[in-house]
């Protein structure tokens, strides 16, 4: 009687495991961001997307590309943009040299701050040497007379400082009336544009905006071409600005990728799809 009550003893005790066992391995979610095991923190959890420059992912394309690059692309740059940057590109050449220079001439101010934060020292006394000098001799910057003193510009935005110390793209955004961004780079364009906090009039900032925009809407004219024959004009625009992006932050890398796909983009389309 006594063995077989410990028989019976064991087989529940087995049952009693192999159900524990079996509760442990059926609440085991693979796609928990929080797991002890070390094998499991390996895992990616970027829930079916791919990992872009920057590592970056587009989870809302859907919106990025029928809602925010519809208007950007379709709409705003082929009815507005386009037609009157390639007006504004008949204007004189000084004319569009003084309205580069001045809004060039305000960024400075960021440059001096954010090589700052990069312990770039010599770059940050360099750009508040042409600050002084265009705001000044340059007539508030509508000339660039530091430059043929010798003075080179080192610029530098909040969202690289970003990017260097760590912080990653995030989700890629197509805005609409805006361009391509990502959750760190509208963080850091919104630390760059402190500045705009000053003016108390909202129209005189609007206009601001307009008329840079125009500007550098005008400098891409030459690289129209890549994006509208592209197959994939959406994709192609999110590769590039990402890559460019993530090519401030760590350029011995990008240069590396490009070297390594035996192809690049012209790096004048790269510096202008920056500002956007």
């Amino acid at each position: 009687m006594l063995k077989k009550m410990i028989l019976t003893a064991a087989a529940a005790l087995s049952l009693c495991a192999a159900s524990g066992a079996y509760a442990q391995h059926s609440s085991y979610n693979p796609m928990a961001p929080r797991q002890i095991y070390q094998e499991l923190s390996d895992q990616d959890y970027s829930y079916g997307y791919s990992i872009l420059p920057g590592n970056s992912i587009d989870g809302i394309e859907p919106a990025n590309r029928y809602v925010g690059w519809a208007i950007d692309y379709y709409a705003l740059d082929r009815y507005f943009l386009r037609p009157v940057a390639h007006g504004y590109a008949h204007l004189p050449q000084p004319v569009q040299d003084g309205v580069g220079n001045f809004f060039s001439n305000i960024s400075e101010i960021n440059n001096i701050t954010n090589n700052l934060l990069l312990g770039q020292f010599a770059d940050s006394a360099t750009s508040f040497a042409r600050f002084l000098i265009n705001s000044t001799v340059g007539l508030l910057g509508l000339w660039d007379p530091a430059s043929r003193m010798g003075l080179e510009k080192h610029p530098m935005k909040m969202t690289t400082v970003m990017g260097r110390a760590g912080v990653d793209q995030g989700e890629y955004l197509m805005v609409p009336f805006y361009g391509p961004a990502s959750e760190r780079s509208i963080h850091g364009a919104a630390a760059d544009r402190w500045y705009t906090f000053l003016i108390n009039e909202p129209f005189i900032t609007a206009a601001c905006y307009l008329i840079e925009g125009i500007h550098e809407r005008a400098q891409l004219i030459p690289q129209e071409k890549f994006i509208d024959d592209s197959v994939d004009p959406y994709a192609t625009m999110r590769q590039v600005w990402l890559a460019h992006e993530q090519g401030l932050v760590d350029p011995e890398a990008a240069l590396k990728d490009t070297q390594k796909e035996g192809q690049g983009v012209d790096d004048s389309f790269m510096d202008e799809i920056d500002s956007q």
